[in-house]
């Protein structure tokens, strides 16, 4: 372990080297990709000592599992830093999470367990399975993603490892919930499910979703997960830090498998507004979902808007179809089977009136004010 330990200081030092101009180098600097491998390989080789040393651990022993292993340079400022933790999943099985960062982290996750000669060895990882995976460019390939930030983009970091019920075989299960490290208000995050066989993790659902900072909800009683959402709209669109449109993501999961049973609008008024105006704007017939008259006020409405703006000399728009702007918030006010509301946009305030129809609405009236 104290070579282990020397070691990985020379990874942190050969991390934290400055350039000519006193800066760090950025994830996608071509010594990077290697250094961080190491780093992991040496943690990986690290928690399976401690295992062989520790058959028992609790869950603060685990929590703390690399309080011995080195977390940063011996110099001043900002540098990049070690972070790391295991959960057990089953009888000699631990998934341990690492990661390294400066102001935001790139991460991996591992299965620690008993090899064929009954020592602890790391026997599988996330990265080996993302490389098989990158050229398809899928959510699993996304792990081996080393890039600088950018705005709502960046490498992902595991935010929590939770150990779940075995499945109908036996096998032991978990979840890793992740999420990419990026500037922005607007958080985009991955939930993975997988399954032990022994030898490796097998997929159950993996997937991304968003929420707003300080918005975010992870709720989970051992058999239904559910994720608060900040949900995506074909027309409308909302500020980095807004909240709006929240939803849930629900997921069950039980010994026979695990279920998505969907996304969910919280406030589905603006799921249903924005699907009509999506239709009216790729020029669908939407007369389906609302009354000819209603219609004709929406598009009239958008003619004099298109009309002021190019009076103003404002240039169109290279995207495709008509923007009513931001979405500011949506007031309910009345709920049933006859409904209305208001949507607060760019534009101003789109008034609805609905009535239900096999619990699909059916606007009867719309008024822009």
């Amino acid at each position: 372990m104290d070579e282990l330990r020397i070691e990985h200081l020379r990874v942190l030092d050969a991390l934290n080297t400055k350039d000519s101009n006193g800066k760090l180098p950025e994830l996608d600097d071509p010594q990077i990709p290697e250094l961080v491998k190491k780093g992991w390989d040496l943690a990986a080789a690290y928690a399976a000592a401690f295992l062989e040393m520790n058959p028992r651990p609790s869950a603060s022993d685990l929590d703390r599992i690399f309080a011995g292993f080195p977390a940063s340079s011996s110099g001043a400022g900002p540098q990049y830093r070690f972070r790391g933790s295991a959960v057990q999943i089953g009888p000699s099985i631990y998934v341990v999470q690492a990661s390294y960062g400066v102001d935001f982290l790139t991460g991996t996750f591992m299965v620690v367990a008993r090899n064929h000669e009954g020592h602890f060895q790391a026997l599988w990882n996330i990265k080996d399975l993302a490389a098989q995976h990158y050229a398809q460019r899928d959510e699993i390939g996304r792990w081996l993603y080393l890039v600088r930030r950018a705005y709502y983009n960046g490498p992902l970091a595991v935010q929590k490892v939770l150990r779940l019920s075995p499945a109908a075989n036996g096998h032991a299960r978990f979840l890793v919930d992740a999420y990419q490290g990026a500037d922005g208000g607007t958080i985009l995050a991955q939930l993975s499910i997988w399954e032990w066989d022994g030898t490796e993790a097998r997929p159950l659902l993996v997937d991304v979703y968003q929420y707003a900072a300080d918005f975010g909800g992870f709720r989970f009683d051992g058999k239904t997960l559910r994720i608060s959402t900040k949900e995506e709209l074909e027309t409308l669109f909302s500020c980095g830090m807004c909240p709006q449109p929240r939803g849930v993501w629900t997921v069950r999961i039980t010994p026979a498998g695990v279920r998505d049973l969907g996304h969910r609008f919280l406030q589905p008024e603006i799921q249903w507004a924005d699907e009509l105006l999506s239709k009216l704007n790729n020029g669908a017939d939407a007369t389906s979902m609302a009354d000819p008259r209603a219609l004709e006020a929406l598009r009239a409405r958008m003619k004099e808007l298109q009309s002021e703006e190019a009076r103003a000399g404002v240039p169109p728009s290279d995207a495709a179809g008509f923007s009513w702007g931001m979405l500011d918030k949506c007031r309910i006010l009345r709920r049933g089977q006859r409904g209305a509301f208001v949507l607060a946009v760019d534009e101003g305030e789109l008034h609805f009136s609905y009535v239900l129809r096999n619990g699909r609405p059916y606007f009867t009236g719309i008024q822009v004010k």
